[in-house]
């Protein structure tokens, strides 16, 4: 993305929209003041993400699962089940729901 502006303010304003997934996340659970300016967004961002470590899912990361058009039932609930395997302390409820949600129309 390229910004034509100068103003730090408007590239932490613009930042977010850039964002989804894990990095979504991370971003809306950052405390309110604990970025001052766009240098110190820059550097928690490669802090955070680019450390090479790897990221635990959560159950969000189970919605955003859904069956393809072409995909049969069988090979969604086989990667549902793969994928719900890494996520931890998984309810339930959660489980079934998001499962749910994930089924072709």
């Amino acid at each position: 993305m390229s910004v034509q502006t100068g103003m730090e303010a408007a590239w932490c304003k613009f930042f977010p929209t850039t964002l989804k997934g894990l990095a979504l996340t991370w971003f809306t659970e950052l405390l309110p003041g604990s970025i001052s300016n766009f240098a110190a967004l820059d550097m928690a961002f490669k802090k955070h993400f680019i450390a090479g470590r790897r990221h635990r899912k959560t159950s969000i990361h189970l919605v955003s699962i859904r069956q393809r058009r072409e995909e049969d039932l069988g090979d969604y609930i086989k990667t549902y089940n793969e994928e719900s395997l890494k996520v931890s302390d998984l309810q339930d409820s959660v489980a079934f729901t998001a499962l749910m949600f994930g089924f072709y129309p």
